[in-house]
């Protein structure tokens, strides 16, 4: 057995036969709360789910989810290669390595929100709440977040270990050291959002709930995650029945858009920072607070390091800045003026300007990071649509370019337009990455990255499995190819 795993396992049993002892041996702690004698309230459980959705917060979750996105893409670049020891230019050099901490911490990070959101599903029925239906949303809201951190975990990692509920004891934790297939992690992904889509959930959230679940925020979800796996060739015989999928749920979130048009929403509110709890566009967003420990850190860190933020004392970290390729993309369309002047310039560096709204000099933000909103919803219907071959797709690729005040597209290529479209619509949003995995086939994504740096292989279209969890069970948790 590895050593690490047997110290684990020698712990817990010690733990579980110590608490067997009786009271006059071992008293108990009465400060101690344990997930025994927590759980026992309707407060005590939303204080739970609050918990959950902290952990979007993370570092390693929508943190820095620009490394496992942006930089892999190629539309957005490290300044210092050598900072971390080449940890983060791994990422964009190919160069991943088993060890990374990064992918670690990632690793960690999206199980983490699975495993908080688990503990509180385990709990909710057996806690009287005054209210049957907010206990029925807070199912609800868990289900979401548990989905979208598989849905990552899959894009990711491929094949990832399946838990739905808290792991105690020493025989439930062994039985997940193991990867499952990715077709039963697609398949908790779709019921956990059916469940949500039927759930008392509002379409949408409003005033306090802003940064909650909602059904539109499940039907959209849905219907990229029905998307990304119709892209996948390990399920290409049921590819047709997730496309008809995919444009069912997303139809269902822009028929309930609580809007006319996109083009009645100013793209500068999509990023105003003083309208995150009004903009009619989100849909769904990683929620900050411009004070110490609940601030977001990409305004300063997105920014071009050796120099002060646009509102900031705070040096700049360098770590997400715009390529040239990205940059070209916006370069391409003169009339694009809008959405090109969120590309900023210092000195050689150019860099996005989404978040330089900032709180104070030392660089705390409450700039929230957007995991969906109508705009997405919008170019991800023009490509199914375009998948089906039905004759409205344009169409919804010009809602998004009439908003910032373009024709429609005259590209020839419909995928080409849908990719510049999403590329310079989405910068900097943690899209792109999963963009190129959907709209181009392995071989060309394989060809196109090639041209660009040699180092790209077969192998990085996933991530590894960290090196830690590999050795854990090398059988159930085989390492991705290539690494």
């Amino acid at each position: 057995m590895n050593t690490k795993l047997y110290i684990l396992l020698i712990a817990i049993c010690t733990a579980l036969i110590c608490g067997s002892c009786s009271d006059f041996l071992e008293e108990s702690n009465p400060n101690k709360i344990t997930t025994a004698t927590f759980y026992q309230s309707e407060e005590e459980i939303i204080q739970a789910a609050t918990g959950a959705y902290l952990s979007l917060r993370a570092s390693g979750y929508y943190g820095n989810i620009y490394l496992y996105t942006d930089i892999r893409s190629g539309s957005g670049r490290i300044q210092d290669i050598t900072g971390g020891a080449g940890v983060n230019y791994q990422f964009e050099n190919y160069t991943l390595l088993p060890d990374n901490t990064q992918v670690k911490t990632h690793w960690a990070a999206l199980h983490k929100a699975v495993t908080r959101s688990n503990i509180v599903l385990d709990h909710l029925d057996g806690v009287a709440f005054d209210d049957g239906v907010k206990k029925e949303q807070t199912k609800a809201e868990m289900q979401f977040l548990r989905a979208l951190a598989y849905f990552n975990l899959v894009v990711q990692f491929g094949d990832v270990p399946l838990v739905t509920s808290e792991l105690k004891t020493v025989t439930e934790i062994e039985a997940h050291l193991k990867r499952n297939p990715k077709s039963e992690i697609y398949n908790l992904i779709k019921d956990d959002l059916t469940a949500v889509i039927n759930s008392p959930l509002p379409d949408l959230q409003s005033t306090d709930g802003i940064g909650r679940a909602s059904k539109v925020a499940a039907y959209a979800l849905l219907g990229k995650v029905l998307l990304q796996k119709a892209a996948d060739t390990d399920f290409a015989a049921e590819r047709n029945a997730n496309l008809t999928a995919a444009k069912a749920a997303l139809t269902a979130a822009w028929e309930k858009k609580p809007f006319a048009s996109l083009s009645d929403i100013p793209y500068a509110d999509v990023f105003d920072k003083t309208k995150k709890l009004t903009c009619k566009e989100l849909i769904f967003q990683v929620m900050y607070q411009g004070v110490s420990g609940l601030s977001s850190s990409y305004a300063y860190t997105f920014f071009p390091s050796g120099a002060n933020g646009i509102t900031s004392q705070r040096n700049g970290g360098g770590t997400n800045l715009a390529t040239a390729a990205i940059v070209a993309e916006y370069d391409s369309e003169p009339a694009d003026v809008v959405r090109r002047s969120y590309i900023g310039q210092s000195g050689a560096y150019y860099y996005t300007k989404k978040y330089v709204d900032l709180d104070d000099a030392s660089g705390y933000g409450a700039n929230n990071w957007i995991v969906l909103r109508y705009a997405d919803v919008a170019l991800l219907l023009a490509e199914v649509k375009m998948h089906l071959n039905e004759p409205d797709a344009a169409t919804y690729l010009n809602y998004v370019r009439a908003r910032v005040g373009l024709p429609a597209s005259t590209n020839p290529s419909l995928r080409d337009a849908i990719a510049h479209e999403r590329a310079v619509e989405l910068a900097f949003e943690g899209q792109s990455w999963y963009d190129l995995l959907r709209l181009y086939s392995r071989t060309e994504l394989l060809t196109m990255r090639q041209a660009i740096n040699p180092n790209f292989s077969e192998k990085d279209f996933l991530l590894p499995i960290p090196y830690d969890e590999y050795k854990l069970n090398p059988e159930g948790m085989y390492q991705n190819e290539g690494y």
